[in-house]
């Protein structure tokens, strides 16, 4: 992991990769119209739009990354029945994707990236990934989540390396003052969707945590 001191050594895109908006997250207090000149004020390359059960279209997001001159990105988090997961390079919301099975093979055939949200969270699903599972299941894992630090002295960072996943941060976002406090570092340019899905499915990134 990679603490704020220690950033100045990367020179990769900084990308928000948790962030919900009032548009289309019921639980959010802000706008993206705010929230994306946010992202940009405190010098983050992009942001992605991860909402509850729900995507942005890709002409809005291009629309949106024109009006700000930001690179933004859309995402969901899925409330599956094994917890929340954040996934990336969907074009659609379906209700049939909140089943882990049926999540799994959609991401298999759409080419998508899925991401274990906030692992160190309860999120009152029934039942919770095994650690076999999260290797199996996940390109990675949100190992530093905005609303919680690892309190366990890296335990999700060193999980995530023995299990052979890539490892993000994310700041979970509601609220304006919640942009950027945790985020994730690529090692290659992110200039589209398709990168940065790249970028998860290679395991080419390093959370970082700003606070």
């Amino acid at each position: 992991m990679i603490f704020k001191d220690e950033f100045a050594k990367f020179d990769g895109p900084v990308i928000e990769m948790h962030a919900h908006t009032s548009d289309k997250s019921l639980d959010s207090g802000v706008s993206a119209i705010k929230m994306i000149p946010r992202a940009k004020e405190k010098g983050l390359s992009g942001i992605c739009l991860t909402e509850h059960n729900a995507i942005w279209d890709s002409k809005d997001i291009s629309e949106l990354s024109d009006q700000f001159e930001i690179h933004v990105f859309s995402g969901m988090e899925l409330g599956t029945d094994i917890g929340h997961v954040l996934a990336y390079g969907f074009k659609a919301y379906r209700p049939q994707l909140l089943m882990i099975d049926n999540l799994l093979r959609a991401a298999e055939e759409e080419g998508a990236a899925l991401v274990l949200a906030h692992p160190m969270r309860s999120t009152g699903s029934d039942r919770k990934p095994s650690i076999v599972e999260m290797g199996e299941w996940f390109d990675a894992l949100e190992v530093v989540n905005g609303d919680h630090s690892d309190s366990t002295d890296g335990y999700y960072v060193r999980l995530a390396s023995q299990l052979g996943v890539g490892a993000i941060g994310g700041s979970d976002a509601h609220s304006l003052q919640a942009i950027g406090r945790v985020a994730t570092v690529f090692g290659q340019s992110v200039n589209d969707q398709d990168a940065l899905v790249r970028g998860l499915l290679e395991q080419n990134v390093h959370p970082i945590d700003f606070r």
